[in-house]
């Protein structure tokens, strides 16, 4: 067994619940990217919600009136919902008129009449402002690999067109900031490492969703029933004379001291008062919804010892998957969509249970949306999809931009795709403003945002 895989898979055996994700012995890393190194005095968390496969969001609004339904009927055919079912939206929006969201997401519904959810239209990776006659006129401005899960994913989570970029958009965030001092790092993933949360020089800081177990550092291994464990990690921590070998302990040690500080601030967090719904009768669904809501709560009670880890600010990332719904879309999609709404509305209450919810955004991204048709079963790989914001400081009951039309031949589709209205970096940057990023600065975390419009979408208070 190498060493890399030794010192991995040892960890995890031992329980390794909190750690560094990689192990990077300092190699040289370029960077177009500036750390600006603000100070702030509050305390804010932008919570990402990551809908894996591409969620087909554009459809759930759906026409109330009689002769609109048969049009969006003729179009989704089996994929269609009951007009019966569908929750006329109250809004201010003109552009909402005659529409509804369907009754399997009736928490996006509650929570958007409460004014604490706003809906932005129609987003996506963008190279530039596109126009169905620009791409028809030239390709190239298309970004790159379009359908690809892994690319289009990569996009979204750089925060601009470029599939090769080793950082995120949410951990550029977090290094904008002054960061010294914290306990643990503060781009975190509850789901495996994941590049949004990758600054420059800060690796995602990965947190088990489940129990922390109670690591020791390493001399205390003593007690440890798994003695050739134990030896060979002592045989190669022990070594003079090799770097590498430094590098793996100092990381090994971090991990474990982050790991204990971690286990301490938790034993102060509240219990969650909250339910929160693990079931949501499809089987297939099921195998997500105790990891999507283990997540959620751990979120919660991060976001709460915040003051005690030193964070001032706080990017914590999620992930929900199964949204790549190519087959049976109407038993599925549905399902997923209740577990994310029902989550989120539960994860909210949390949040005002603890009485943090002031300083928390909770928003989603999904690499693409789906296609405007369907095939048999379900839909194809589109490009520009809705996406939810959530939170106290949201102002809530919007729908931001105009709903793409929803008919075969719009000048709004491309290969019944949707062309995207806002890109990435706008939906972003609206974000980061919120989170203490001013303009001057938000090409730092978005280096070609100077290509769109800054649009303030009126999203916060």
């Amino acid at each position: 067994m190498d060493r890399r895989h030794f010192l991995q898979s040892g960890l995890s055996a031992l329980g390794a619940c909190a750690s560094h994700s990689s192990f990077s012995f300092g190699l040289d890393v370029s960077s177009n990217f500036v750390n600006v190194a603000k100070s702030v005095s509050d305390y804010k968390t932008l919570v990402c919600i990551n809908l894996q496969g591409g969620a087909d969001s554009v459809s759930l609004f759906v026409p109330t009136s009689n002769a609109e339904y048969n049009q969006y009927q003729k179009i989704r055919q089996n994929l269609s919902y009951e007009q019966s079912s569908i929750n006329p939206l109250v809004s201010n929006n003109e552009n909402l008129d005659g529409l509804g969201l369907p009754n399997f997401i009736s928490s996006f519904s509650s929570l958007f009449n409460d004014k604490k959810l706003s809906i932005v239209s129609n987003v996506g990776p963008l190279r530039e402002p596109t126009t169905l006659s620009m791409i028809q006129a030239n390709k190239a401005v298309l970004p790159p690999f379009m359908n690809s899960h892994s690319d289009h994913e990569n996009l979204w989570q750089t925060g601009f067109v470029d599939v090769n970029e080793r950082t995120g958009w949410g951990g550029r965030l977090i290094e904008a900031f002054n960061n010294e001092g914290t306990l643990i790092p503060n781009n975190i993933s509850l789901k495996q490492s994941r590049k949004f949360v990758r600054g420059n020089s800060l690796d995602p800081f990965v947190v088990n969703a489940g129990e922390i177990q109670n690591l020791t550092h390493y001399v205390d291994w003593e007690t440890n029933s798994d003695k050739p464990l134990r030896d060979m990690f002592n045989k190669l921590t022990n070594k003079n004379d090799s770097s590498l070998d430094k590098s793996y302990t100092k990381v090994v040690n971090s991990a474990m001291n982050s790991n204990q500080a971690l286990k301490r601030g938790l034993q102060t967090a509240s219990e969650t008062v909250v339910s929160y719904p693990l079931t949501t009768g499809n089987v297939v669904v099921n195998s997500e919804a105790e990891s999507f809501n283990s997540q959620l709560k751990r979120a919660a009670e991060l976001i709460e010892i915040a003051p005690f880890l030193g964070h001032q600010r706080q990017v914590i990332f999620i992930q929900l998957g199964m949204f790549d719904t190519h087959d049976n879309q109407a038993a599925i999609f549905p399902d997923l969509m209740k577990l994310l709404s029902d989550g989120m509305k539960s994860f909210q209450a949390d949040l005002e249970a603890r009485g943090v919810d002031d300083r928390v955004v909770t928003a989603t991204q999904s690499e693409f949306g789906r296609t405007l048709t369907i095939n048999s079963n379900g839909t194809d790989h589109g490009w520009g999809g809705h996406q939810f914001v959530m939170g106290t400081p949201v102002q809530g009951g919007q729908v931001i931009g105009n709903l793409p039309e929803f008919a075969i031949g719009s000048s709004d589709t491309y290969q019944s795709a949707f062309i995207p209205q806002y890109s990435v970096e706008q939906y972003g940057a609206n974000l980061a403003k919120w989170f203490g990023i001013l303009d001057s600065e938000m090409l730092d975390i978005f280096p070609t945002y100077n290509r769109f419009d800054n649009v303030d979408f009126g999203l916060f208070v």
